[in-house]
């Protein structure tokens, strides 16, 4: 056997057991923690399209599209949106953020961990001890200091899904106070529960 079949043959054999191996581990995986099962509310992240342009207007006046993503996320889907505002340079301008992700059951341990029980451990892990709670129509959130002046961050979770906002806001030169930025991203919140 020349030295060009020797590479082929053992090329093959490779490309076999790799086969082999990745077909065996997906049978014996069962079920794709990646797919929501039936229990799962939110069998996909919402798009930016859950947002209306009135209500993003209305609290951030003129602001535009800036980011609208949405893809797969381990364990679940995931969109984010970001919108901004430029105006007068002496003017309230401000960027405001959300963060949507759907996480799905896994059942691919002894006992499966339901898709809002996923999304409250990452909220769990998501929002800083230092957060204040607020109430809101889809259940409690917390809200805290973002790390620039003038971010407020929020999180809340609503069946599987977390969802997270941000708003960073400047009037003129500085920065908005740290209660403005909050009554923001909580008007958001409240707004942006009843539609989910």
């Amino acid at each position: 056997m020349g030295p060009l079949v020797r590479v082929a043959v053992v090329g093959a054999g490779a490309v076999v057991l790799s086969a082999a191996a990745i077909g065996g581990a997906l049978w014996l995986a069962g079920d794709d923690p990646d797919m929501p099962e039936n229990g799962d509310v939110h069998a996909a992240a919402p798009g930016c399209g859950v947002v209306s342009d009135a209500l993003v207007t209305g609290l951030v006046p003129g602001a535009v599209p800036e980011t609208s993503e949405h893809g797969p996320l381990p364990g679940g889907d995931s969109s984010v949106c970001s919108w901004s505002s430029v105006g007068p340079a002496d003017g309230p301008q401000g960027v405001l953020r959300v963060h949507l992700s759907a996480r799905f059951t896994d059942g691919t341990g002894e006992e499966p961990v339901s898709g809002d029980q996923r999304a409250r451990e990452a909220y769990a892990a998501l929002v800083p001890v230092r957060g204040d709670e607020v109430e809101l129509p889809s259940g409690e959130g917390r809200v805290w200091h973002g790390q620039a002046p003038g971010t407020a961050e929020l999180a809340f979770t609503t069946d599987n899904l977390l969802v997270r906002v941000s708003y960073a806001g400047t009037s003129g030169a500085e920065p908005v106070g740290f209660d403005d930025a909050r009554d923001l991203a909580v008007e958001f919140a409240e707004q942006l529960g009843e539609a989910l």
